[in-house]
């Protein structure tokens, strides 16, 4: 029986006259499996979004059975995220359905357990690895039982124990009479489905069984081209890359991102040698990328890193953040431009590092970089990190998501770099890619469990690899983005016992007595209070004390305004006077009253949200707003909204940190002038950082409604 019907489809994304889709016409099978297939940029993202109504065709028609729920996973997992902390993710879906409680926690225990995620439960959703928000990503949209399943390359990002495990999952839900879509490049997967249909530049290029897809050779050829080589492994292979000058060095290195937070990584030592392609392999979350930006600057860390030319240059695993220019080649244009490379030296630069990167400067230079691609958007990423030149080059994740052809161009740039001297660390969830790289280092529990070469770390201990400047900036960014949204702790406090709708009453009790407040005696007992309230919240008065000192100078300004407008009182003493200024005992004591009013709404707020973690405030505003239900107001557009914001602040604070990133390892703070001077950039560093925020706040925020649409709520 049909279930999806597509009708000679026709797609163009508004003002752009390019067809993305183009007379597009297929039957889609109630509880078949489904593949398509085909390369970065084909269209198979759009086809998938016009399934799911999230686009109108232009032309033609999409049809689907009645009755039948579409859930789908996006290509890339940030943009489904809808909650701060992982269950609550998790359970939106069957929250919106209007399923009893007892069924959404047991819809949510089953989904997050079929992926792995359950020990991450009350974890904040902000500080999980893109592999691991993948999975909640998998997680929140089964939680929906949904008849047709549409996965976009949904396992691109995983390890090979977890794509495992989600596959495992994907054929048993097909075999309780689903319909399955994937979306991918992957022929393990591709092996998994019944039919598949082949996308090449918006057309058909194939649509029938896959036994008759892998039966031609060259519909093959398009999805899966040559196998990867092995790379010579054993004591020859080990010993001939000993030989080669280290070119960096790690000594014992250790990161937290804060004091009272588990260690990331612990005890890591190694050393990189020139010339060598080197795999950096282990499961989602295991430290890969936290060990990649250590060695790239970006992190301050305990232990020892030294790096024979001083620099490294790294390539994001998140390639939307990497790219802040409009158009291509001016994106790759801004590292070197930044340290002094001007002119037709700067066109070469621009057009051999699109060309190594895959992404040639013909084609793709004048394309606009939002326009692009997923695949090709990391493309152009890996060309801007290129175009540096530096003698040490990291890439993380350098394939994900990429379609064979282009995953192949990508592997042998890295192949060619490594033969010209450089040394190059990639991460990698793909075996056969870590087998094709020189040496691979595994990293299990935050330290290195297998070298694929013998030998201990022996490299010189010469030009310490310090962090980069603003390195502290970024800790501080980190910081507050996992506050906004902090998993779940043990209390640690008197007041976190108390229920939370009690704590909120409490708060606001408190915060409106710190305002209203007139008297100097009751301001002084509020104030009192306050500190009371901060003591049993476990807030630090060192903090409190900080935040004081450094809003005074404000304080004592407006302090002044008073003083100035305020009218004396009738016959009482004037310490000084000065045409129409004067200071008087009453001024004084409304300034002071002031000062007191501020701080202890200071302390009643800053108390609040140590002790008022993002799961207790919401739950605490649907308790004390129940009763409005009763009377038909809908309370949970506000509690929505509330949830959407905590969730797209820290979202936003991610992506800034993601930007800034880049900046710093392309130079974007600071430039080289005509005498090879380092100098601030000023203003010039703000606009590349401050115009792709504003464009990804709007994109974040149209991925989220998608996400809210998909997921059921209306």
């Amino acid at each position: 029986m049909s279930q999806i019907t597509v009708k000679n489809l026709s797609f163009s994304y508004p003002q752009s006259q390019k067809k993305v889709l183009d007379d597009v016409s297929f039957v889609i099978e109630k509880g078949s499996y489904t593949a398509i297939v085909g390369y970065n940029g084909s269209g198979k993202s759009s086809l998938a979004r016009l399934i799911c109504g999230l686009e109108t065709p232009t032309f033609g028609s999409v049809e689907i059975a009645e009755g039948n729920k579409i859930g789908i996973v996006f290509q890339s997992p940030k943009n489904q995220i809808v909650s701060g902390i992982v269950h609550r993710d998790t359970a939106f879906a069957p929250s919106c359905q209007g399923y009893p409680k007892s069924e959404v926690e047991l819809r949510t225990i089953e989904s997050l357990n079929i992926v792995d995620m359950l020990s991450y439960a009350q974890n904040s959703t902000s500080a999980l690895s893109l592999g691991q928000t993948q999975k909640i990503a998998i997680s929140g949209t089964i939680a929906m039982r949904p008849e047709i399943l549409i996965l976009d390359e949904a396992v691109s990002m995983l390890d090979s124990v977890s794509r495992k495990e989600v596959l495992e999952f994907v054929k048993y839900w097909h075999k309780c009479g689903n319909t399955i879509i994937q979306i991918t490049h992957d022929m393990q997967v591709l092996q998994e489905a019944d039919n598949v249909i082949g996308i090449e530049n918006g057309s058909l290029f194939f649509y029938g069984t896959k036994r008759a897809f892998l039966a031609d050779e060259k519909f093959v050829q398009r999805i899966l081209l040559s196998p990867l080589l092995k790379a010579e492994r054993g004591k020859s292979a080990s010993e001939k890359i000993l030989k080669k000058n280290v070119s960096l060095s790690l000594r014992n290195v250790e990161f937290q991102y804060s004091s009272d937070s588990k260690k990331i990584l612990h005890d890591v030592n190694f050393d990189l040698h020139e010339g060598t392609l080197v795999a950096l392999t282990g499961v989602s979350g295991a430290g890969k990328s936290t060990l990649l930006e250590l060695c790239s600057g970006l992190l301050i860390y305990e232990g020892e890193i030294f790096c024979k030319s001083g620099k490294v240059a790294l390539a994001q695993q998140n390639s939307s953040a990497a790219l802040f220019e409009t158009f291509a080649a001016d994106d790759v244009a801004f590292g070197p431009s930044n340290y002094g490379i001007k002119g037709k030296e700067l066109v070469q630069v621009v057009k051999k590092s699109m060309e190594d990167a895959g992404i040639p400067y013909e084609v793709f230079g004048e394309r606009r970089t939002q326009e692009l691609s997923g695949g090709e958007k990391r493309r152009l990423s890996i060309a801007g990190i290129l175009a540096l030149n530096t003698d040490v080059v990291f890439f993380d994740e350098p394939t994900s998501g990429l379609d064979c052809r282009t995953r192949m161009q990508v592997l042998n740039m890295l192949r060619n770099l490594a033969d010209n001297g450089k040394t190059v660390l990639f991460s990698t969830h793909h075996q056969n890619e870590a087998d094709f790289s020189d040496r691979e280092i595994r990293i299990e529990n935050g330290t290195v469990a297998y070298d694929s070469i013998a030998g201990d770390a022996v490299g010189e201990k010469k030009n310490r690899l310090e962090p980069l400047p603003y390195s502290k900036m970024l800790k501080s960014l980190n910081s507050l983005s996992l506050s906004l949204s902090g998993a779940k702790r043990e209390k640690k406090s008197v007041i976190e016992k108390l229920p939370s709708a009690l704590r909120l009453i409490l708060f606001l009790a408190l915060f409106v007595f710190s305002l209203v407040s007139k008297s100097l005696l009751w301001c002084t007992a509020v104030f009192v209070v306050s500190l009371v309230y901060c003591k049993l919240c476990s807030f630090k008065f060192k903090r409190l004390l900080n935040a004081a000192i450094k809003i005074l100078p404000f304080l004592l300004f407006f302090s002044i305004f008073q003083i100035i407008f305020h009218p004396a009182q009738e016959g009482e003493i004037q310490f000084t006077t000065w045409k129409w200024f004067c200071v008087t005992p009453s001024k004084l004591l409304l300034c002071l009253e002031s000062i007191i009013r501020t701080y202890s709404s200071l302390a009643c707020i800053s108390a609040f949200f140590v002790s008022m973690p993002e799961y207790d405030l919401i739950d605490s505003i649907k308790t004390v707003l129940s009763p409005l239900e009763k009377i038909k107001i809908p309370v949970r557009y506000l509690i929505l909204i509330i949830e959407i914001i905590f969730r797209f602040i820290p979202l936003l604070v991610e992506e800034a940190v993601g930007i800034i990133k880049t900046q710093i390892i392309r130079g974007g703070f600071s430039s080289v002038n005509k005498n090879g001077k380092k100098s601030k950039n000023g203003l010039k560093a703000v606009i590349p950082l401050i115009v792709p925020l504003i464009i990804q706040t709007i994109r974040r925020s149209e991925y989220l409604a998608d996400a809210i649409t998909m997921r059921g709520f209306e």
